[in-house]
């Protein structure tokens, strides 16, 4: 029989214990947010063993399985409850790193997801981390409901909008795709100040980024592109010294 305890068990039994990969995402050591999902819903017996996609394929298998969609309440907020399933990213669309996807573990909007940003199995607050990745568009599933609606990016419960982003001087229109060769952070701004101004997430090596413009701000060469919540993100990808053989990764002028 189909268990929410035993679904978050699957989760909380690895918090801390586990790493992120998007390449050894089956375990037993490693996974990525939408693998560990899959086994924790195998775990709880709403899929059978062996079933495994990605966050994009996660909107059918949860339909398929006897999950519905949560409706927004008058408020326009998503009431979302113990042993919801979140899914951020447009459906057909939210592969790979364009979506992410964890589970609600109790009314107050704590998720346990297995993300880059921490690098394995962690606790967090749903809205604090929405709004770090740029207000993406979510979906929210709850099992054995039948209510059904596309959902609007808007954090649960209401909480005060972020402040319109400025946008630094200095941008030059430049469509590219870069292929870094470490770790690198997305931010919100180009301060290198990781005190005031923490990544909001990492690409990998070998992850592509699209671009659609540069600057050089504070010492460094950063690329720029929109997120899907509509806002600027920057990478650092390089020292601003001139030369292309110091630049982090492949297809920035090199």
């Amino acid at each position: 029989m189909a268990n929410i305890e035993n679904m978050i068990k699957w989760m909380t039994d690895r918090k801390g214990r586990v790493t992120y990969s998007m390449n050894t995402r089956l375990g037993p050591n490693s996974y990525d947010c939408s693998s560990a999902v899959y086994f924790a819903l195998i775990s709880g017996g709403f899929l059978t063993s062996g079933v495994m996609g990605n966050t994009d394929t996660l909107f059918s298998h949860l339909e398929k399985a006897g999950w519905t969609q949560v409706t927004a309440d008058a408020s326009g907020n998503y009431p979302a409850k113990k042993g919801d399933i979140f899914i951020w990213g447009n459906r057909g669309a939210s592969g790979g790193a364009a979506g992410h996807t964890g589970i609600f573990i109790d009314d107050q909007d704590r998720i346990i997801h297995c993300n880059y940003g921490y690098n394995g199995i962690t606790i967090n607050d749903h809205d604090t981390i929405w709004e770090l990745n740029g207000c993406p568009a979510v979906t929210i599933y709850s099992y054995g409901k039948n209510e059904s609606s596309q959902l609007k990016p808007q954090p649960n419960p209401p909480k005060a909008k972020p402040v319109p982003q400025e946008q630094p001087s200095g941008l030059v229109s430049m469509v590219g795709t870069f292929y870094p060769d470490r770790k690198l952070a997305v931010s919100r701004d180009t301060d290198p100040d990781d005190t005031k101004s923490p990544a909001l997430d990492y690409y990998l090596p070998g992850m592509a980024i699209n671009y659609d413009h540069y600057l050089h701000s504070n010492g460094y060469v950063w690329i720029s592109y929109i997120s899907q919540g509509g806002v600027r993100r920057y990478i650092a990808v390089g020292p601003d010294d001139g030369q292309t053989k110091s630049t982090w990764g492949t297809g920035f002028f090199n």
